[in-house]
């Protein structure tokens, strides 16, 4: 697994890459005939961009499953404190590993990191944390934040840039 650095070559997508990519955020099935005919553009056009956009690593089409649906009803924040700066990016990958993992991010604060996981359940949750996230060197320590229930899924929606971008 390859964590997210944001590095994309400096690549600014352009008003038809955004629009390209709402289509598919919308529909990630959408054919790029669809796409070109809505858009008033070649489907090579819109086919270049797509392959440029996945990869420069800006665009990836996935299948998201509802959670709820197959079986995942145990979510968590755990917030990770680390014994030391320099160890935040070794145990940040070893966290990344971890299939449960569904975001990771370094933080401000008392703890260093913050993993959110999906579990099966309960039994689940606890041995992901006993087992694997409290036997990685050093972690010192870590608190976990309960989600009772998840409201939303998703991505931000692209025109929130999409009209601030210079």
């Amino acid at each position: 697994m390859q964590l997210f650095n944001g590095d994309n070559d400096n690549y600014k997508p352009d008003e038809v890459d955004f629009q390209l990519m709402q289509s598919l955020q919308r529909d990630g099935r959408e054919s790029f005939s669809d796409i070109a005919r809505r858009l008033g553009i070649a489907v090579s056009t819109v086919s270049k961009r797509y392959v440029n956009l996945v990869e420069k690593g800006i665009l990836k089409i996935i299948g998201r499953v509802d959670p709820n649906k197959v079986g995942f009803n145990a979510y968590a924040s755990i917030l990770v404190q680390v014994d030391s700066v320099e160890g935040v990016q070794r145990i940040a990958k070893q966290i990344a590993e971890l299939p449960e993992v569904s975001f990771l991010a370094m933080r401000t604060g008392e703890f260093d990191l913050e993993v959110n996981v999906m579990c099966r359940d309960n039994n689940h949750l606890l041995d992901l944390m006993n087992e694997r996230i409290h036997t990685i060197a050093g972690v010192r320590k870590t608190e976990t934040i309960m989600y009772l229930k998840v409201y939303k899924w998703g991505q931000p929606e692209l025109s929130l840039i999409q009209n601030h971008n210079p």
